[in-house]
């Protein structure tokens, strides 16, 4: 039976946790490397892999300025599709709201990467680390926890002692179940539908959010003339949307959505799952923290759980990163720095589960009052350059994150 001594063990080898590995494995000059283990239930069959399908995803402005901080940009931005402009709309009501780059300064909005292919960039780019050691398929069958350290077991029998473990497993999170955390939870009653689409026009890095009394429709621009479609129903409708035809499938989305985008000619393999939130307030415990979906899983209304994600490795990478820079003998597990990773990063956790459960609630009601209400905020929005301002740094992830309460 084999031991190691790592610092970090990650738990869950997804978008999160390999993008984690990778920023904590970045050498200080006249440091020792930090050892780090990755594990990974699922074989990679990139492709099939559930944090790896064919499903693409929008990175934010700030996101892929978090990226590029990693020296991880370069490798993906090949993949990516710019947003040139974000259309937000009101099905049958005077509500719009239209986001351009240029507004803010910036080259784009953000982008919109498949899965699959990103999966494939970073963990060749995991491969080549010397400090990373990537155990999968594998998972933990047993933890043992000491003052200064966490011993795993893994289920090949294989054990590990790590100063720090991080539960980047996802949103059924076993670890964040053993810990005994406790979490809110809300059913959004939908369901999301996704799948690839292609219609007569050409996305032209339009992304589109549409709101219909049933749930919001986004539609952003992919590579290859493509339609990345996230269609919210209320649950209970998903089933008949999955087993229709192709072709009714696209005349009753054309219905919802309308001819903005075009006239839908083609649909791809389709897709759903249910809407449900899940946070975890208090997202640590002794030596391990939860990351990405582990700690927060949000509705997908405006994109934003990756991006909240990926804030939370930049903060925490940093945060490990600025303790190795001053101390020879650092503890990247002790309280203070799980404290204060807690800190900076409930400010932005709680102003986005607010922003898109509000959202997904107001404008999936078909109520009057509630129609009136966010249509004149979305009016509102578009005539007041300092909400707007407001609402669009938030959405595209444009603040301090080493600063808390700044906002």
């Amino acid at each position: 039976m084999s031991h190691q001594n790592v610092d970090i063990a990650i738990v869950g080898g997804g978008m999160v946790g390999a993008t984690l590995a990778l920023a904590l494995s970045q050498n200080l000059q006249g440091f020792k490397p930090i050892k780090i283990a990755l594990i990974e239930a699922k074989a990679l069959d990139f492709g099939a892999h559930p944090g790896f399908d064919s499903r693409a995803i929008a990175l934010s402005a700030g996101s892929k300025d978090i990226l590029e901080a990693l020296q991880l940009w370069p490798s993906l931005s090949a993949l990516a599709q710019p947003i040139d402009k974000i259309l937000v709309s009101d099905r049958g009501h005077i509500g719009r709201l239209k986001l351009k780059p240029e507004d803010y300064q910036l080259d784009s909005l953000g982008y919109v990467i498949e899965l699959q292919q990103a999966g494939q960039q970073l963990h060749a780019a995991l491969a080549q680390c010397d400090n990373i050691s990537l155990y999968c398929p594998n998972q933990i069958q047993s933890l043992e926890q000491a003052k200064h350290s966490n011993r795993l077991t893994l289920e090949d029998g294989q054990q590990l002692t790590c100063k720090l473990l991080v539960a980047a497993d996802g949103g059924a999170s076993n670890l964040a179940q053993q810990f005994k955390l406790d979490a809110l939870d809300h059913d959004f009653g939908q369901s999301a539908i996704i799948a690839n689409l292609r219609s007569d026009q050409l996305p032209a890095g339009r992304a589109f959010e549409r709101f219909t009394e049933h749930g919001p429709i986004a539609l952003l621009p992919m590579n290859d003339n493509r339609w990345s479609l996230v269609w919210s129903v209320q649950t209970g409708q998903e089933q008949q949307l999955l087993e229709c035809s192709d072709h009714q499938f696209m005349r009753s989305l054309q219905s919802e959505f309308g001819l903005m985008a075009g006239r839908f000619e083609q649909v791809g393999q389709r897709a759903a799952y249910p809407l449900k939130l899940k946070h975890y307030p208090r997202a640590i415990a002794h030596r391990c923290v939860l990351i990405g979906n582990s700690a927060h899983t949000l509705h997908p209304i405006a994109g934003q759980g990756f991006n909240l994600g990926l804030r939370s490795v930049s903060v925490l990478s940093q945060l490990i990163q600025q303790l190795l820079s001053q101390e020879t003998d650092s503890d990247c597990g002790s309280y203070s720095l799980l404290k204060r990773y807690q800190d900076l990063r409930s400010q932005d956790t709680q102003n986005t589960i607010v922003l898109t459960s509000l959202l997904a609630s107001s404008f999936a009601s078909a109520d009057k009052g509630a129609v009136v209400a966010r249509n004149i905020g979305m009016l509102t929005l578009r005539s007041s350059s300092f909400l707007k301002n407001h609402f669009a740094n938030q959405t595209l992830g444009r603040f301090d994150l080493m600063t808390e309460g700044k906002r």
